[in-house]
């Protein structure tokens, strides 16, 4: 009987994921924005408070909160639309020698390697004659695109304003969901995760600052073009967890690869952003971020392989804070508190297992 009861629950726990899976594909465009929403409402909390403590009318703190945020970036984003601009003049000669930089470096590759036998048409498997066939398509699924993401940051925006104007309703409404006796450790439970959402944003933010200074300087004094444009999309890129400074380091590399002067400027760019991925992962991340995402590697990769193939690049940014999240929870309660763990950081710490098997028994 207690088998036949475990077969029960695990065929019950499969039918709910897999019937929460299957919800969140087909309703991506809504879940994105909203859970977005969430989290930038809570990182923007703490500055909506200081601005209401002087402006004392909420609908209009709020928006100044916007705007505290926004400018920066708006001045950031002008500064990359005149590097882009100076960037897509040169496309074509970048192109070319592009090319013609990958062919001798396969033909290097031959000449190291024999028995590789490596094809150029293998590497690069772009048909010059079907691009202006296919262009029509590619500038129409860009437009769709930008369409859906105006439309879904539109959203976002206004979610985030109602969620902040209409905080402490919802935060009692969770609170009051749950026996009276339980309501302290649910306060204790939500206001950890807004300080492990707050300290995530608030940090990414911050370590994506550093990096592009970082980035930018260290570009310059290889002499790269377009230094503080390559320097600040790598510190941006950042934010993908573990594969987004090394995709960050790629962009320049074959960029100077294509457009470089001395042959040793790309052998350069390569080896200094190695180090800056050393940098970042051993220190900056970890004294700026914290312990607050308490998530061991493998739980931290599954989640953004699992989110990602259901939502994308979105799912990829939002994965950390939301196995946090999920992690804080089950945390909460006695019969997932192992799992919790097993998510967590200290998941070599042998004695809590050993405490609870010997619940178990």
């Amino acid at each position: 009987m207690h088998n036949n009861l475990n077969l029960q629950k695990i065929a019950y726990t499969i039918i709910i994921v897999i019937g929460l899976g299957w919800l969140s594909v087909i309703g991506k465009s809504i879940l994105l924005p909203l859970i977005f929403a969430i989290l930038f409402s809570i990182f923007l909390y703490p500055i909506d408070k200081k601005i209401l403590s002087f402006v004392k009318v909420k609908w209009l703190s709020i928006p100044l909160t916007f705007l505290v945020v926004l400018i920066p970036i708006l001045i950031v984003a002008m500064l990359f639309s005149y590097q882009i601009v100076n960037i897509m003049e040169s496309l074509p000669s970048i192109e070319s020698s592009l090319k013609d930089g990958f062919e001798q470096s396969i033909q290097k590759i031959n000449g190291l390697l024999p028995f590789a036998d490596v094809s150029p048409k293998t590497v690069l498997p772009i048909n010059d004659s079907s691009i202006p066939n296919g262009s029509l398509g590619v500038v129409s699924k860009g437009i769709m695109t930008s369409a859906s993401f105006i439309v879904s940051s539109g959203l976002c925006f206004v979610y985030t304003f109602f969620l902040l104007f209409y905080r402490k309703s919802f935060k009692n409404f969770i609170i009051y969901q749950f026996e009276k006796e339980n309501r302290p450790d649910i306060k204790d439970t939500l206001k950890e995760i807004k300080e492990t959402i707050q300290s995530y944003i608030g940090g990414v933010g911050l370590v994506m600052v550093i990096l592009s200074i970082l980035n930018t300087i260290g570009l310059t004094v290889i002499g790269i073009e377009h230094a503080m444009f390559w320097g600040v999309l790598a510190g941006v890129l950042s934010i993908i967890p573990y594969a987004g400074t090394a995709l960050g380091g790629m962009l320049p590399f074959v960029f100077a690869l294509s457009t470089a002067e001395s042959s040793w400027q790309p052998i350069a760019v390569l080896v200094y952003y190695m180090v800056i991925q050393q940098v970042e992962g051993n220190f900056i991340t970890p004294n700026i971020v914290g312990n607050k995402v308490d998530i061991n590697p493998f739980f931290a990769i599954l989640s953004i392989v699992i989110l990602g193939t259901l939502w994308g690049v979105g799912g990829v940014l939002l994965a950390l804070p939301l196995i946090s999240i999920t992690r804080i929870i089950l945390g909460q309660f006695q019969s997932t508190e192992p799992i919790a763990f097993l998510m967590s950081s200290s998941i070599m710490d042998k004695g809590k297992f050993k405490k609870w098997a010997a619940n178990v028994e």
